[in-house]
Formats: structure tokens, sequence, C-alpha cells
């Protein structure tokens, strides 16, 4: 199993700003956490598999999330080799970290979305191409999660860069840390929603790009590597 070491980070938000009211402070603690997957069985016809966006993990970010509110992540499909028919989007995963034992449910749906290049220098999330049916997890309990919402299988192929979105419908009385890379963060990448609009998280101090990505499916022929890291061959591994 891999593993990796996450630090709690303590993010303090700038008053003025339109989150200038939430404070996120956390313990300052080193980890060693094995990642638990967590994904509903879903019929696909076999497939050469890629993971675009950021599957990466390094840093928690504690005392961030406060339920009903939607993260996007920006994708980009040429990172992954040449497919013949294009790539199709057919699920979202977000790693998602508990400290202790709790009795969090939450309710997650994906979407794809398009780019929105009013500003043409800050991709942001656009209109929805794509959306899951709910999916109810927890209690998860305590340690590191890479939760997966199936997206429907009439998703369109990809050819072009878009936003992979999950959104968290409902509270619970013990939700989880966000989980980044290790950083630095990349303007235009990571956002977040509570209902008024996207915000940068780089604009309030996050550590890295946030850990979620978009698994796509090759349609047609398998795929002709182009890149040093090759095809992925498994989603879960």
């Amino acid at each position: 199993m891999q593993k990796t070491v996450l630090i709690a980070l303590m993010i303090v938000v700038a008053l003025g700003s339109p989150l200038a009211a939430r404070e996120h402070v956390a313990d300052v603690a080193f980890i060693d956490e094995t990642v638990v997957r967590f994904f509903p069985l879903v019929e696909r016809a076999p497939g050469d598999l890629c993971e675009a966006c950021n599957n990466s993990y390094h840093w928690t970010v504690d005392g961030w999330m406060t339920g009903n509110e939607s993260y996007m992540s920006y994708c980009d499909p040429s990172n992954c080799p040449c497919c013949e028919a294009g790539w199709k989007p057919i699920s979202v995963t977000i790693y998602l970290h508990w400290a202790e034992e709790n009795d969090c449910q939450l309710t997650l749906s994906a979407d794809i979305m398009t780019i929105d290049l009013t500003i043409p220098e800050c991709p942001m999330p656009g209109s929805v191409i794509a959306t899951s049916d709910p999916l109810v997890v927890g209690p998860l309990g305590a340690g590191l999660w890479a939760v997966t919402v199936p997206i429907p299988i009439e998703c369109p192929v990809m050819d072009e860069p878009f936003f992979a979105s999950i959104t968290f419908g409902d509270d619970c009385t013990a939700l989880p840390s966000l989980v980044t890379d290790e950083g630095p963060c990349d303007p235009c990448i990571s956002w977040n929603d509570w209902g008024s609009g996207p915000n940068d998280l780089c604009d309030y101090g996050f550590p890295g790009n946030l850990s979620m990505y978009t698994t796509l499916q090759c349609q047609g022929p398998s795929p002709v590597e182009h890149r040093s890291w090759g095809t992925i061959k498994a989603m879960y591994r």
C-alpha cells in the first residue's frame, strides 16, 4: 500500500476577504497513513485508464470545510497518453482525512464542468457537462481516504481541459480535513464555492493544489504511450 507523510497546516484567512470570518487552525503533527479507498461497484467495459488532474497528496488542511460546498480541480486530458477515440471521465476522486474516529456521514456528488475563459490567463470553472447521482459515504473512520464518485456513462469524451467538481451536499458533526499535494499552490487550478461563486484557494494560503482527480477511460484501441509514465492499467492499486 502507498504511504505518505501528511503534515497538518495552520491557515489563517486575511481580514477583509470574502471568507474573513473563517479562521483555519490545525495542530502541527506528522501522520504516517495508509490510504483507504472508498468506491461503489460500477459496471464498466474493460479499458485503459488515466488519472488526470492531481492524484498526489502531502498536506492536510484542517478546519476549513463547513459542508454544503463544492471543490473544483483543473484537469487536462492532454497529459494522458494518446487515445484514438479520446478519453471519457468515469469517476472523480477526492482525498479526505479524519484525525479521529467519527460518526460523520456525507452526501457527495460529482460534476464535469467546462472551462470559463472570461479571464484568458486564469481558467475558471464554467457550466456543468455531466453530473453524478448523490453518493452517501460514512462514517469512514479515522485515516486518509480516497473517496470516488462515479460519473454517468453518458458523459462525453473530453478532448480539451475541463474542471472536475465534488459537492458536499450536507454537513455533519465531524467534517474531514482537505488534502493537497506538496505544493506550491498553482493559481487557477484549485477552487472552492460556498454558493457565491468560485474562490481560488491559492488566495487563501493553501499550501498546494487539491488532491483530487478524474479517472478517464480510453475509448477505442489501447492508447499509445507518449509520456514517460505510460498508461495506467488499473484504477485502484
